[in-house]
């Protein structure tokens, strides 16, 4: 497979079987929503699912689908760049819980860079599905840049994805909240650094990491 020959540092059981082929299109349900205070904080705008319906131009591509199946979430390093992927229920709660059905519809985040950044693809024209990086407190579609075609292509690379989306903006002073968010990316990229070279134990690190994430969407909200 496609994947073979990536370096993960985690993973989990693999996908039984496909879900259905609205999985992603289909409005929340009321037993999602009642398990999102344990797994994310949904937002106030979400708790209706009728107040942003989430377009049938969602799906679960191929080699993603392969991905899964191989390992329903993990992580994936190719030099500076991670690849911290979500599994297929977790693709879901991310959608929602970072506001993608108002702000980009047609955008499906699939993983994390470590940093605060989404890996998604992009459903807004038809033919063609390129993945793309957006920041996660800054989901709009102007502010997205092109990372690649396939997973293959974007996993072949070794550059943290936070270069290419600085190519799309000047250099300005930050803000304190940008400021404590890039703080907050560079404790990230710290953590990981330490876990490669095993001065964490796994434990530590997901317990950390979650946190840290936790802040990052405290941040994102002020």
């Amino acid at each position: 497979m496609w994947y073979d020959n990536l370096n993960f540092y985690a993973s989990e059981p693999g996908l039984n079987g496909m879900p259905e082929n609205d999985f992603f299109s289909r409005p929340l349900t009321e037993e999602e929503i009642k398990l999102f205070p344990h797994l994310f904080e949904l937002h106030p705008d979400f708790e209706d699912p009728a107040k942003f319906p989430v377009p049938a131009t969602l799906y679960l591509p191929a080699d993603l689908a392969g991905l899964l199946t191989f390992s329903n979430g993990g992580a994936i390093l190719s030099g500076e760049r991670e690849f911290g992927y979500f599994s297929l229920q977790e693709i879901r709660y991310y959608y929602f819980a970072y506001g993608f059905p108002k702000y980009l519809p047609d955008f499906l985040p699939i993983a994390f860079n470590g940093g605060g950044i989404f890996y998604a693809y992009d459903f807004s024209k038809e033919g063609t599905s390129p993945i793309v990086a957006v920041a996660s407190g800054n989901l709009s579609e102007e502010d997205t840049v092109v990372l690649g075609y396939s997973l293959a292509e974007v996993l072949s690379k070794s550059h943290n994805i936070e270069e290419d989306l600085d190519q799309l903006y000047p250099v300005r002073e930050l803000s304190d909240t940008e400021k404590t968010h890039a703080r907050l990316r560079q404790e990230l990229k710290t953590l990981n650094e330490n876990r490669t070279s095993g001065q964490i134990d796994l434990k530590t690190f997901l317990l950390t990491k979650k946190r840290i994430e936790a802040e990052m969407k405290l941040v994102q909200k002020s």
